[in-house]
């Protein structure tokens, strides 16, 4: 029996050398490169399945190339084109079907934080060309994130309510009898504060008495809480008068944050 056991130590010995032998051949890699490599793909491997709780930065990188930019298409694609929290969510949401790159819950969501901390874009990115040149300079407005919370605010008048699915706005309630403003909240370091802003934000036209808003809804909100999308919507208001739309937010902690419009806003973009 024992000489038998040695054998098969031996075998598999040798048959393991051999594998690893060829997998250096083949990926022309030194010995020292092939285990580091075989060492963090079978710690991606246990983290699918749980047996790993977390993964380094160098791991979770590792991870959205070897899932993102080998399987399916260049870097370039993902990299160039940065995406708001909720779009990203919905891309890897589509790649984890089986006929596409057939990604695991667990992994689906590492890459999904990963994408938002790397690659993020503060407003839609899926708007036609013309359309997102026409949003960024009559519906568009910044803070530019101070304090390290980017608040991005577009105004969606009535007439131009087809702008909200681009916007990820599913299923709104109505909103024919209301003023809405799609509201981005980001930040990079801290956490979004658990803000009612329909309390905080009041609406004016030119030198009139100021609105309370009629409400905030939030739309999106990422598990880390890093990122919000909602609706702060206010009476109507006639805005086919030229004027200058005003919405003021008093911040806890962060003072008053005021962003301004130019009335009335043109046709949309053919």
């Amino acid at each position: 029996m024992k000489p038998l056991l040695i054998s098969i130590a031996l075998f598999l010995l040798l048959g393991t050398t051999a594998a690893f032998l060829g997998f250096m051949y083949l990926t022309d890699q030194t010995p020292g490169t092939a285990i580091a490599n075989l060492h963090d793909e079978s710690r991606l491997i246990l983290y699918k399945y749980g047996m790993v709780d977390r993964l380094a930065p160098s791991e979770v990188t590792r991870l959205y190339r070897s899932t993102c930019t080998r399987q399916c298409h260049g870097k370039d694609v993902i990299e160039n084109k940065p995406r708001t929290a909720a779009e990203w969510e919905a891309v890897i949401s589509r790649m984890k079907a089986p006929d596409r790159a057939n990604i695991s819950d667990r992994h689906a969501e590492t890459i999904t934080r990963y994408l938002q901390n790397n690659f993020l874009s503060n407003v839609p990115t899926v708007l036609p060309e013309k359309t997102m040149k026409f949003v960024k300079q009559y519906l568009w407005r910044s803070d530019f994130g101070e304090s390290d919370l980017f608040l991005d605010i577009i105004y969606v008048p009535r007439e131009h309510l087809s702008l909200l699915r681009y916007l990820l706005v599913r299923n709104p309630p109505d909103l024919q009898q209301k003023e809405i403003f799609v509201v981005f909240i980001n930040t990079h370091q801290g956490t979004v504060p658990p803000w009612k802003l329909a309390e905080m934000s009041t609406l004016r036209i030119n030198d009139g008495p100021p609105q309370k808003s009629t409400g905030w809804g939030v739309l999106y909100r990422d598990g880390q809480e890093h990122h919000n999308q909602g609706i702060l919507s206010f009476s109507p208001l006639d805005a086919s008068q030229p004027a200058k739309l005003e919405i003021t937010m008093q911040l806890a902690g962060l003072g008053t944050r005021t962003f301004q419009w130019n009335l009335p806003v043109p046709p949309l973009p053919e």
